[in-house]
This record gives structure tokens, C-alpha cells and sequence, in this order.
């Protein structure tokens, strides 16, 4: 890396701790998605916006890629860095700066982690709806830069519907001071930008009344296909689920590998589903969605509420679980009209077969996200080969049926390359435009999510 740059860094106010040692580089060129790898020149450990500040001042200054990492778990590896990158890490700013109950606002820096602070509201009686399946470990700085959203997110928005304000240092424009009201059109494109136009540093929040109910219920049916279509019934029944999950049951077959769960083994699809609000509108709803489970051929179970809770725990864990069936894997997602589940789920089932892949495929099935999972064994290169040679076809498959390449994940450096077929000339252009207007020379995460000229 640039001498000059080194010694900026190193008087850097507060003197923050900066990473050369090879050695502990290593970990910071990759994130949770298998098959990608960057090799950083160096890493920031930031403990303060102001050090953000001089940090990405002395990156533009000498032309040096940067990128902002908190608990690294992109599937869509954008957290991994283009080579000789400056890594900010921001994990060490996990201070909850501001916490009004009364107003169900709350600040809070981006290392904090999504289920501490989930955790840390729901203490206090209110409730923080984006729960990505990562959020053990995912930091709201990360949820903003994905928009990360969860089960929750077809009834009570992603994390763009809970941001009313933001803090975000950009090459261009330095530190941006941005509310919901006065900068709406700045915050929804910092929201889901995947760090490539700069670096958030501050997120005001709001949150909600906890709802007053919850009951669930599982239904197991013989095929994925059937299972799919129950959702788009329940969908249009006018029925809206706080959670409404699908498992096939390749994805229930390495759960219950994985641990005895207590999950149906002989299903062929799975739909787990919570309903929530006051006591009337949970029991109305309830007994309908179980009928419209039985006319439509699933087995309904009741949950009581420590089975209900060890399930949605599983389901947090389905990408380690995985394993148990190949040791690696290609976490894809997209997102579909709901009325398109059931054949986007058949179209790539059979090109899996086709390509003698095995794909696992879940998802939040009322907001059309389906995460296809493309399992591989490392040693066996062609395997890996033809795992990897499905991700055009998995994208083409999502835009044929009218929906995007991304539902959460992002675009990143994975689905970068197929940006070009799903907007038009135009749109890429607009696209440019705008990140030029905050990163003129580039160097916010590049190679991630943008398309190249």
C-alpha cells in the first residue's frame, strides 16, 4: 500500500488500531459466501465517525479502494474486498447512542448486532421487525447496506421501512447528516447501496408495540410444487402472515441430519406460519388458514409455542445444516410474484437435475423470496463446476417469471455480472449517474452490485 497513505492512517485521530500483518489480513478477505476471496492492503479497526471520516478522506485522496465490513455475513459477497483494498471496520461501534420508548425511536452506531438490539428493544416492549437469519451476527450497518429483511418482512417491512435517519460519510460529499421527511430520495439509495456509495455511521430507528398474540402452524405436504402453490391461496385469501416460511425437503432432510428437530422427514414441502395481532383477529384467522391448509392437501399441525420457537431457530440455522448434505454451497435468491413460486421452484428443480446438482430451496414465501441453495463438494472440481454454472440459469429463471435477482441477499460481487439483464440501457445509465454523483473515482467497493461500463 501507498507509504503516504499508511502514515495518514496512522495519524488518524485517536490513533485507531490498523491491520498489516498479512497473517491478519487473511480474515478479512471473505465474508459467508464460499468461493470468494479479496486480499486487502490493509484494515481500519474504527472506534469513532470522525476516524471513518479521515479514513476515507486519505482513501480518496491516494485512489484506494475501500469498503466498510461488519459481521461479514453477505451471501452475495459483497463484504469481500477487490484486492489491494482499505477495509473500514466498523464493529468496534456498538454503542446504542439514543433509546426513547416513549417516542419508539432508537440510534444506534452500525456494529451493533441485529439480535442484540432486537433483544435490547423487546426488553423495553417494542419490537425491531428486520430479523434477517443472520442476525446473531449480521450489524445493522450491514442490514442497512443490504436492506436485510427476514420472515417478518411481508407484513412489517425490510430494514428501509424502519431507518427515519441516517449518518453516512461519501467520497464526494463528506459527512451526510440525512431524516425521513427532508432527505427521503438520499436515505433510499444510501438503503440497500451495499456500501458502494459510502459508509453509514450513525442509524436512527422505529420501532413497534410488540404484537399482543401469536399462534402457529405447520403444514407438511407431498411435493414442494403443492406446498408453493398453498401460498399463493393463502396469499390471496387476504390472510397476512407475520412470518411464512417454505422448506422442500432436501432443506428438511438436513435439518433433521443436523439435530433432531422434530420436523416432518416425509414431507415433500413445508410451510411454517405465525399469525399475530389482537386476540379476535388471531382466532379468525387462525381457523380460516386452517382450512384453506386442508382443502389445499396439507397435513396443518398446531405448534405450541417451545416447538414454534426451536423452528424458527432451525430455520435461523438452515445454511450451517446444510452441510450435511454437501460440504459447500452457492446461496442464491431471488424474488417472484407469488403466483410464480410454484413453477420458478419446478424450473429450477429440473435444471438442477439436468446439471446432476442438488439444490435445496427455502424461503419467505408471502414476499415471493426463494433462496436456492447450490450444493457442491469442493474436492470434486466438476461438481463445483456445474454448481456454479446454474447461476445465470437461476437468474434468467427469476426475471422470466417477472421478479428481481435479489429478494435480501444483494447483488454484490455474485449477481454484479447479470445486472445488465434485468434493466434496460436507460435504467444502467441512471444507474452510473448516480454513482458517480458519490463516488466519482470509484473507489467505494468496487466490483460489487454496480454494473460496469
Amino acid at each position: 500500500m501507498n507509504p503516504a497513505l499508511l502514515a495518514q492512517l496512522g495519524r488518524i485521530a485517536g490513533a485507531p488500531h490498523v491491520l498489516l500483518d498479512p497473517d491478519e489480513l487473511v480474515a478479512y478477505g471473505y465474508d459467508a459466501t464460499m468461493g470468494y476471496r479479496g486480499a486487502p492492503a490493509a484494515v481500519v479497526m474504527a472506534e469513532t465517525e470522525a476516524q471513518i471520516v479521515d479514513a476515507l478522506a486519505a482513501a480518496s485522496e491516494h485512489s484506494v479502494p475501500c469498503l466498510a465490513r461488519g459481521g461479514a455475513t453477505s451471501l452475495s459477497a459483497s463484504a469481500v474486498p477487490p484486492d489491494g483494498a482499505l477495509v473500514i471496520d466498523t464493529n468496534r461501534m456498538r454503542r446504542i447512542t439514543d433509546f426513547d420508548a416513549e417516542r419508539r425511536r432508537a440510534t444506534v452506531e452500525p456494529g451493533v448486532v441485529t439480535r442484540d438490539f432486537r433483544d435490547y428493544a423487546a426488553e423495553r416492549g417494542l419490537f425491531y421487525a428486520p430479523d434477517p437469519s443472520s442476525e446473531a451476527a449480521a450489524t445493522i450497518g450491514g442490514n442497512v447496506a443490504t436492506n436485510a429483511g427476514g420472515p417478518y418482512a411481508f407484513k412489517y417491512g425490510v430494514t428501509r421501512d424502519a431507518v427515519v435517519g441516517l449518518r453516512v460519510v461519501t467520497p464526494r460529499h463528506g459527512l451526510l447528516c440525512l431524516r425521513r421527511g427532508a432527505d427521503d430520495s438520499v436515505i433510499d439509495l444510501i438503503i440497500g447501496s451495499e456500501g458502494t456509495l459510502g459508509i453509514v455511521t450513525e442509524i436512527t430507528l422505529q420501532l413497534r408495540p410488540m404484537p399482543a398474540h401469536r399462534t402457529v402452524r405447520a403444514a407438511s405436504f407431498p411435493d414442494g410444487e403443492a406446498a408453493l402453490r398453498a401460498v399463493a391461496e393463502i396469499m390471496e385469501s387476504g390472510i397476512t402472515p407475520a412470518k411464512l416460511e417454505f422448506l422442500d425437503d432436501i432443506t428438511v432432510e438436513s435439518l433433521e441430519r443436523s439435530r433432531p428437530w422434530g420436523f416432518p422427514r416425509d414431507a415433500g414441502g413445508l410451510l411454517l406460519i405465525e399469525l399475530d395481532g389482537d386476540e379476535a383477529e388471531v382466532r379468525t384467522d387462525a381457523a380460516r388458514l386452517d382450512d384453506l391448509l386442508r382443502s389445499a392437501g396439507g397435513g396443518t399441525d398446531s405448534v405450541d409455542p417451545a416447538r414454534a420457537e426451536r423452528w424458527w431457530e432451525a430455520r435461523r440455522g438452515i445454511t450451517a445444516s446444510l452441510a450435511k448434505i454437501r460440504p459447500a454451497k452457492i446461496g442464491e435468491d431471488i424474488c417472484v410474484p407469488y403466483s410464480q413460486l410454484a413453477p420458478t421452484f419446478s424450473a429450477i428443480k429440473q435444471a438442477a437435475d439436468d446439471a446432476d446438482v442438488v439444490v435445496a430451496i427455502f424461503g419467505h414465501a408471502a414476499d415471493g423470496t426463494l433462496h436456492p441453495n447450490l450444493l457442491y463438494d469442493p474436492s470434486d472440481p466438476e461438481e463445483r463446476d456445474r454448481a456454479f454454472s446454474l447461476l445465470p440459469i437461476v437468474a434468467d429463471t427469476g426475471l422470466a417469471a417477472g421478479g428481481i435477482l435479489s429478494g435480501e441477499h444483494g447483488l454484490g460481487r455474485v449477481k454484479q455480472p447479470f445486472v445488465d439483464r434485468a434493466y434496460d440501457a436507460p435504467t444502467l445509465a441512471a444507474m452510473r449517474r448516480i454513482k458517480r454523483a458519490f463516488d466519482p473515482d470509484n473507489i467505494m467497493n468496487p466490483g460489487a452490485m454496480w454494473p460496469t461500463d
